[in-house]
């Protein structure tokens, strides 16, 4: 597919076709100052710098994707030199192109926009893992959850338009989930979210890896609760009666044998043995 030139009477057919499917583009200035934006579909973004030149395009540069949405287009930036960033913002607000355009990084955030949103259209498209404020939760059992969401993060803006803004949505939502500490909903949308990414080919992992990778995670927040449990009951014991508290004290140390060698099922089975010999002790 060929590289095309947008002049300033092309911006609106621009903006209509980022409505059709999501766009590469690119943009500086030439020797005279001249804005020169070019687009392309299907192509990585910075495939652009070499036609940008041709065009007579000088560095600094600024390339991305962008995408039309009802009465808005967002460009996500993976490469934004402030000054090319303030000259499209002019560029493209000279043409008038019907819509408000909201300029994010690579990450999510948002950098500039044609026409200021209001708060709280700001707060849902820019909360990412940066927002997470879990307190008084486990970071143990939050960190994992956080890591996941830093990785998945940039790679959003690869997917298909409408997808981009339902994961973006998601991975929102997930902050808000981890905050208020229904860190397993949280993990349940992050997965959703790696899941299309790998489905979509837009991710380093394929969806078996991810799959086996949350799973992976989930057992390792489930053996630091178990691992709690485990030493909560070793304080039990230590109350119960001489014969009965060695035979207890036993059953705990094989416990934990268990959560060592990673068996959590068989850890679960010996510790619900052991909450019910010290319940009938009661």
């Amino acid at each position: 597919m060929c590289a095309d030139r947008v002049a300033g009477d092309k911006v609106r057919a621009m903006v209509r076709e980022g409505a059709k499917r999501r766009m590469s583009f690119a943009f500086c200035l030439d020797a005279l100052k001249d804005p020169v934006l070019m687009t392309q579909p299907g192509a990585k973004p910075e495939a652009l710098r070499a036609p940008l030149k041709q065009a007579g395009g000088k560095p600094p540069m600024a390339w991305g994707t962008f995408v039309t949405q009802s009465d808005q287009m967002e460009m996500i930036c993976e490469q934004a030199p402030v000054q090319m960033l303030l000259q499209l913002k002019k560029f493209l607000k000279a043409n008038r192109p019907k819509v408000n355009v909201l300029f994010y990084d690579d990450g999510g955030n948002l950098l500039d926009s044609l026409k200021p949103e209001s708060a709280s259209e700001a707060t849902s498209h820019t909360l990412d893992s940066s927002d997470i404020n879990a307190v008084g939760i486990d970071p143990k059992a939050v960190d994992p959850l956080k890591r996941r969401l830093k990785r998945i993060q940039p790679r959003i803006a690869q997917a298909p338009g409408p997808l981009e803004l339902k994961l973006k949505r998601a991975l929102a939502k997930s902050v808000t989930l981890i905050n208020a500490g229904r860190l397993q909903e949280a993990e349940t949308l992050i997965l959703v979210a790696e899941r299309s990414m790998a489905a979509q080919g837009k991710d380093r992992e394929d969806e078996a890896q991810t799959l086996k990778r949350g799973q992976m995670e989930s057992d390792q927040r489930s053996l630091g609760a178990q691992i709690k449990r485990a030493q909560s009951l070793q304080t039990h014991v230590a109350r119960a009666p001489g014969p009965t508290r060695d035979k207890l004290t036993q059953a705990v140390h094989q416990a934990a044998r268990l959560l060592k060698q990673r068996d959590l099922e068989g850890a679960r089975a010996a510790m619900d043995k052991i909450e019910k010999a010290l319940t009938s002790l009661d």
